[in-house]
C-alpha cells in the first residue's frame, strides 16, 4: 500500500486502515484516492496518518470533512457489504438468506458497478443529471431494475446514515427511473401465452407418456413432472420433498419446505404448510418411483429411509443422490419439446398457471384456487388465472331492471 502512478498520469493513494479506528473514522479497512500530483497524495497520505493516531487518541479527525470523497465502489465493498448481509443496511426484517446476497453481489458486480463504481460518494448525491443519465439506460437493457433502484438507494441511504454524506439528495430522482424494459416485456406478452390451454396441455402430458413409453425418459422425470402438475406447486417444493411427507394410505402430500438455489432447506414462501389431498394418478406414478429409487440408491449402497429426497439426481461432478439443481425441471422440458418441436413452449411455472387458468375454466371458485395455490391473496390468484371475466348483468341492466320495480 502507498502512492503509486496509475496509467493516466495521477496518482492512486491507497492505505489499510487499522482494525480498532475504522469505526471511529467512519471508513472501512482500505482507503483509495487518486490525486494529479505526487505532492498531493503524499500531503493526504501524511494527514490520515494523522487522523489514525488522533482517533487512536480520541481526538478529532480532519477526515470527516472528506469522507464523501470514497468510491461507491469502494463504499459498496468496506462499508455496506458486511451490514448488508446482517440486515442492517436495509428496511427487511430478517437478514438476507445465502441466495439473496450471491444476487445481489452478481448484481453490483455486472450491473451497478460498471455504472457507478468509479464516482465518488459525495459526486454522486450532488449532481442528479448524473445519476438520471448513468441508470436510465439500465432502465431500458435489464428488466428487474426495481432492484437496481433500490439497492442504490440503499447504499446511499447507508452513507447518509453513516455521515458520509448529510442527506441522500437523489433518491427521489431515482425512484422517478421507470423499469422501461420490463414495462416492454409486460406488454409484449400476450394473453394467450400465460397459460396453455386444453389442446396443448393434452399435447405436453402424451408427450411425457410417449417418452416414458419408449425409454426416452427416466421414471424420475415423468413423476417429477406429474407431481409438479398435479399440485401445480412451486418447483423448488416439490424438489424439497422428502418420502416422510408422502402418505401412501391416506393418498396425501404435505408441502412444508422448498430448497433454495444452491441446495438447501427452507421454508415456504409464507411460511406455510399445506397438506394436499393427492390424485390417485400421482400417487401410483410416485408408488412406482419409490420403488425404482430404491434399485437405484441400493447401487450406490444408499438405503432409502423416510428422510430420502423423493427426487435427486448424479451431478457431473460425481455427486450421487444430490438435491436437484434450480432448473433441472426446466432442461428436463426444455429437452422433451426438441424431441417433439409441436409442443407449445411451457415451464414449471406455467404449468402452475395452467392447472389455475383450467380450473377457473372448470367452475371453480377463485378462494379455491387461492388455497390450492396457497397464495396469501386472493389478488395475487387473479394474476395466474387468464381467463376473460364473464359479467352476468351489466351494471346499466340492473340500474334497468330496478326501474321496473
Amino acid at each position: 500500500m502507498g502512492i503509486s502512478k496509475t496509467k493516466n498520469g495521477s496518482y492512486r493513494l491507497r492505505v489499510y486502515i487499522p482494525d480498532d479506528v475504522q469505526g471511529k473514522l467512519g471508513i472501512g479497512k482500505r482507503f483509495e484516492k487518486r490525486f494529479k500530483t505526487r505532492r498531493e497524495a503524499k500531503e493526504a497520505e501524511i494527514k490520515l496518518a494523522v487522523d489514525i493516531e488522533n482517533a487512536r487518541l480520541g481526538r478529532s479527525s480532519t477526515l470527516s470533512q472528506r469522507k464523501g470523497d470514497i468510491l461507491f465502489k469502494d463504499f459498496y465493498k468496506d462499508i455496506w457489504l458486511e451490514p448488508y448481509k446482517a440486515g442492517q443496511a436495509t428496511a427487511t426484517i430478517k437478514p438476507p438468506t445465502a441466495v439473496t446476497i450471491f444476487q445481489t453481489e452478481n448484481l453490483f458486480r455486472l450491473q451497478i458497478l460498471p455504472v457507478l463504481g468509479n464516482y465518488s460518494i459525495d459526486h454522486l448525491n450532488e449532481n442528479k443529471q448524473l445519476v438520471l443519465s448513468l441508470l436510465t439506460p439500465l432502465s431500458n437493457s435489464y428488466a428487474n431494475f426495481k432492484s437496481i433502484r433500490g439497492y442504490v438507494n440503499s447504499v446511499l441511504d447507508w452513507a447518509e446514515e453513516l455521515e458520509y454524506i448529510q442527506v441522500n439528495k437523489v433518491k427521489k430522482t431515482i425512484s422517478r427511473i421507470k423499469a422501461n424494459k420490463k414495462l416492454a416485456l409486460k406488454e409484449s406478452k400476450k394473453f394467450e401465452d400465460l397459460a396453455l390451454n386444453e389442446e396443448e396441455l393434452k399435447q405436453w402430458l402424451q408427450a411425457f407418456d410417449e417418452d416414458l413409453k419408449n425409454d426416452r425418459m427416466e421414471l424420475k422425470d415423468y413423476a417429477l413432472f406429474y407431481t409438479t402438475f398435479f399440485l401445480s406447486d412451486r418447483k423448488s417444493e416439490t424438489y424439497a420433498l422428502q418420502w416422510k411427507h408422502i402418505n401412501f394410505e391416506k393418498n396425501e402430500i404435505l408441502i412444508e419446505q422448498a430448497l433454495d438455489k444452491f441446495g438447501n432447506l427452507k421454508s415456504t414462501k409464507g411460511n406455510k404448510k399445506t397438506l394436499f389431498k393427492a390424485p390417485k394418478e400421482l400417487m401410483n406414478i410416485l408408488t412406482d418411483w419409490k420403488i425404482e429409487q430404491k434399485k437405484q440408491l441400493k447401487l450406490f449402497g444408499i438405503r432409502q429411509n423416510e428422510k430420502q429426497f423423493v427426487f435427486t439426481y448424479n451431478n457431473r461432478k460425481n455427486g450421487i443422490n444430490v438435491p436437484l439443481h434450480i432448473d433441472y425441471l426446466n432442461h428436463r422440458m426444455n429437452s422433451i419439446r426438441r424431441r417433439h418441436p409441436e409442443l407449445p413452449p411451457a415451464s414449471p411455472h406455467k404449468l402452475r398457471h395452467t392447472g389455475a387458468t383450467l380450473a377457473r375454466q372448470a367452475g371453480t371458485s377463485l378462494n379455491a384456487i387461492s388455497e390450492a395455490l396457497t397464495h396469501s391473496d386472493i389478488q395475487i390468484t387473479k394474476t395466474y388465472v387468464n381467463t376473460t371475466e364473464t359479467v352476468n348483468q351489466t351494471a346499466g341492466e340492473i340500474a334497468f331492471r330496478s326501474l321496473k320495480k
